[in-house]
């Protein structure tokens, strides 16, 4: 009896190990002020990885530019929290570009833990063109950037100069003209993508093409037309700033034939002096593209 007793007695003991592990588990892993710094510390400590581990997912081209950002935040601590059993909201400070700023982090629980929210941890900037933040190229849209300091340069770098610092601060939305222009060789690349453009405008066919900036009076010499076929002795000169361009000075000559207003066949010769062409300009991460109007 004082065998079975003792047997009886050890498995109670063990039931309540078991049950004291299980109650340790769901407990949150550290408090949400804990995460909030623990955050703070890996963003100063320039250390992806480890903000990685809060619970956050990094993209990696925000990764890619944190790892050249010129200057990151330091000194952070906590400043009042307040949480429930689902959210908290911690408002953290720190030292950045040498001014001590206020942020409000939101957490919530997520798998036994407390995770920061995307939108108050990441900065989000509104790039006006394409940027470059030493060899990662951002695109001219809304990016989320971790908290810090960057120099931008304006992308594609073959093409454009101009700079700008931006200051990043969590849960902080901004936009950033970075006043860009353009480098000579960005009139060379452009003109040659306006020459392929405009020798597919002059291809023999029996109707002008739209967007070309081709006008012939064809409607006072013919009634149908069966061939129009093109002599470009002088393409447009193209003339960029960041946005548009307008290209003139062309010389086109259209060779058209057709049936003339009395029913004949006919043949003239057009030729104008003052072929023009207008279009927007715009970049992607490593070309310029025309778009004619």
């Amino acid at each position: 009896m004082k065998k079975r007793a003792a047997w009886i007695a050890a498995g109670a003991t063990a039931a309540v190990v078991v049950a004291a592990s299980l109650v340790w588990f769901l407990i949150p892993r550290g408090s949400a002020e804990d995460q909030a710094l623990a955050y703070l510390q890996a963003v100063a400590d320039g250390d992806v990885a480890a903000v990685e581990t809060t619970g956050l997912d990094v993209p990696a081209t925000t990764a890619s530019a944190f790892a050249d950002a010129s200057d990151r935040l330091s000194e952070g601590a906590i400043v009042s929290s307040t949480a429930d059993d689902h959210s908290a909201v911690v408002t953290v400070s720190y030292e950045l570009a040498g001014t001590r700023h206020e942020s409000t982090l939101k957490l919530s629980q997520r798998e036994g833990r407390w995770v920061p929210d995307a939108a108050t941890a990441f900065g989000s900037v509104q790039f006006s063109v394409p940027a470059g933040i030493a060899g990662t190229v951002l695109p001219a849209d809304r990016v989320a950037l971790l908290p810090a300091v960057y120099e931008v340069s304006a992308a594609p770098a073959e093409f454009l100069d101009g700079s700008a610092t931006v200051e990043v601060l969590p849960g902080v939305t901004q936009e950033v003209d970075v006043d860009a222009t353009l480098r000579p060789e960005a009139a060379d690349v452009a003109q040659a993508q306006l020459d392929e453009y405009l020798a597919t405008c002059t291809k023999p066919a029996a109707e002008t093409l739209p967007s070309c900036g081709i006008a012939i009076p064809l409607a006072a010499d013919f009634s149908a037309v069966s061939e129009i076929r093109y002599r470009i002795e002088q393409t447009p000169v193209v003339a960029l700033t960041p946005s548009a361009f307008q290209a003139d000075g062309g010389v086109l000559v259209a060779t058209v034939t057709g049936t003339a207003l009395d029913g004949s066949t006919k043949t003239l010769t057009y030729r104008s002096t003052n072929w023009t062409v207008r279009g927007d300009v715009s970049f992607t991460d490593d070309d310029i593209v025309l778009s004619v109007w």
